[in-house]
């Protein structure tokens, strides 16, 4: 009998390599058409990426020259620029993301995707790249400002077990930054870490696995970058199973 319950997706770096070629060419198209002098190119993104939140990313650049009113609307501006480019495909999913949703729900497992990206950025990406039958799986997403505090405190995943009546140790998070490992571990959440284009030179001590992406069958092999021994086969790609028996 299975002992894992749940399976929580981050969003951005997970679900998609949203960072480097979706939020931050979307924050870049919002201040071109505000008149704004800034632009962000691809290695000043890779710090700001370190602040969780568009809004904070903003409040943090600004140092207080643009109020929170006006950030506001900057960052309605981009959610809806955000949306276009994922409706459009320019977002493709990471690997085995598909895969291990359907695997997920075959085996009965809760799905929630737990962001703090603006719920409609997430929804239209999740759409986009698993589409309406797959969404239709998920039984809560969790997003935006739906917490006081953001990643890397753990409020977004305990609310995520004292919502939905779960155990700590009955969910796996999927994450690809320390600031959300370390999020999924303060809550006592199991945690499997698949590195994105800005967090690969992070450290991820603390992940119960760390692998080169979740993989699929018929592509290349996954690359274990931190292994677990209750992980006793070498994968091409993980599964539902594989998490289950870290659990």
């Amino acid at each position: 009998m299975s002992k894992l319950k749940a399976l929580v997706f981050d969003c951005d770096g997970v679900l998609a390599e949203t960072e480097r070629d979706g939020h931050r060419v979307a924050f870049n198209r919002v201040f071109r058409q505000a008149g704004i002098d800034a632009e962000w190119s691809v290695e000043e993104y890779k710090e700001l990426v370190k602040i969780s939140g568009g809004k904070e990313r903003m409040k943090h650049y600004f140092k207080h020259k643009i109020d929170d009113e006006k950030i506001a609307e900057l960052h309605k501006l981009k959610t809806s620029i955000f949306m276009e480019m994922s409706e459009a495909g320019q977002l493709p999913g990471r690997t085995g993301i598909k895969r291990i949703i359907k695997e997920a729900h075959d085996a009965g497992l809760l799905l929630f995707v737990c962001s703090t990206s603006n719920e409609k950025s997430v929804s239209s990406l999740l759409r986009a790249n698993v589409g309406e039958e797959y969404f239709g799986w998920f039984t809560e997403l969790f997003c935006g400002d739906i917490v006081k505090e953001k990643k890397p405190a753990p409020d977004i995943y305990n609310l995520v077990k004292e919502k939905h009546h779960l155990l700590p140790e009955e969910c796996f998070v999927v994450e690809d930054s320390r600031n959300g490992l370390l999020a999924a571990k303060a809550a006592g959440m199991h945690c499997v870490v698949t590195p994105s284009f800005y967090s690969a030179d992070e450290d991820f001590t603390e992940a119960d696995l760390v692998v080169s992406s979740l993989g699929d069958p018929g592509e290349s092999k996954i690359t274990i970058i931190k292994g677990n021994p209750k992980l006793t086969r070498d994968p091409v790609y993980i599964t539902v199973r594989d998490l289950d028996a870290m659990v």
